[in-house]
């Protein structure tokens, strides 16, 4: 059997959890996928060669010998892959549905030009390894434009099928065309970690795509209290810069701007002056994506702004 969908995991010191995420994906799947690994040099001492050797050439393995963040990670994984589809994963996660991925491949055939996102079960995992499974209360996400953050929406349309369109893709279980993620340039430009979400959806709104989540699609995402290595704060908020050149319109943006530079001047200050070092290559790639956007960047804010605004209702109503 051909196979038609790459699973690409970048990780950075998951130990055993990535060996249960890999059994837990071929586990639930029927198809002939590939299993994709990129170690971004870890530094936690386990073996993670000996972990990959039980499964033969069912899973692939790249490690790098300096690390190069998610998105460099990402990116790399789709270049490598062979398949038509892929399917973006974190280190810990799980699957439920048995035949998942047979599913998730027809849906990508009958929405070309789309990213569609799982549901999210949300995992806690004690010391003693415990996992604990929270109740599902959120659709996707849309962005606060503010802040650039990701907010999970808990707005669920009334009348949607078990595709809902979503400003933002949240969760770390994305499936893609491959040639599509390529034709928008994937998380080119991002720094080491953070804004891969806010990036792609901006960009598949913008170019004609839909952000589509898969509503009785459900994975679960074991979530940590803190990372287990440190991300430079200047190229966290780098990308922050970056995605409001890229898009955004100048009033919102140098609120955006100005807000990152009051709540930390110094770390500001050094982020903004590598976005001016990198002008000349964001100018050209932000040519490139204005020749492919079919609409306007007002069209995506009035979108996440009704997310917004509907999530902000339901709030005030729980409340009284």
């Amino acid at each position: 059997m051909k196979s038609e969908l790459t699973i690409i995991i970048p990780f950075l010191n998951e130990g055993s959890e990535i060996e249960n995420t890999i059994q837990s994906i071929l586990e639930t799947a029927v198809t002939n996928l590939r299993i994709l690994l990129i170690n971004d040099n870890s530094n936690d001492n386990f073996n993670y060669n000996e972990m990959i050797r039980k499964y033969g050439n069912k899973v692939s393995y790249v490690l790098h010998k300096e690390r190069k963040g998610v998105a460099a990670s990402r990116n790399e994984g789709v270049s490598l892959s062979e398949t038509p589809y892929f399917l973006l994963l974190d280190g810990h996660m799980r699957f439920y549905e048995t035949g998942w991925d047979e599913r998730l491949i027809d849906l990508l055939k009958k929405h070309p030009g789309t990213i569609l996102c799982s549901q999210t079960q949300a995992l806690k995992k004690d010391r003693s390894g415990h996992v604990t499974v929270e109740p599902l209360n959120h659709f996707g996400a849309y962005i606060d434009l503010k802040s650039l953050k990701t907010v999970w929406n808990k707005h669920d349309e009334p009348d949607h099928s078990n595709l809902m369109e979503i400003p933002c893709i949240l969760g770390a279980a994305y499936a893609v065309e491959k040639s599509y993620w390529l034709h928008l340039h994937g998380l080119n430009g991002l720094l080491s970690y953070g804004m891969d979400e806010q990036l792609l959806s901006m960009k598949v709104w913008l170019e004609g795509g839909r952000c589509l989540l898969v509503n009785d699609w459900v994975t679960g995402h074991i979530y940590r209290e803190s990372f287990p290595y440190m991300n430079p704060t200047q190229d966290i908020i780098y990308n922050k810069l970056y995605l409001a050149q890229l898009f955004l319109p100048y009033s919102i943006k140098k609120q955006v701007f100005e807000q990152f530079k009051t709540a930390n001047r110094d770390v500001f200050e050094r982020s903004y002056a590598m976005l001016k070092e990198r002008y000349p290559e964001i100018k050209e790639e932000k040519k490139y994506l204005e020749k492919i956007f079919k609409h306007s960047i007002n069209s995506f804010i009035q979108r996440n702004n009704r997310f917004a605004r509907l999530n902000k209702q339901k709030k005030v109503a729980t409340t009284k």
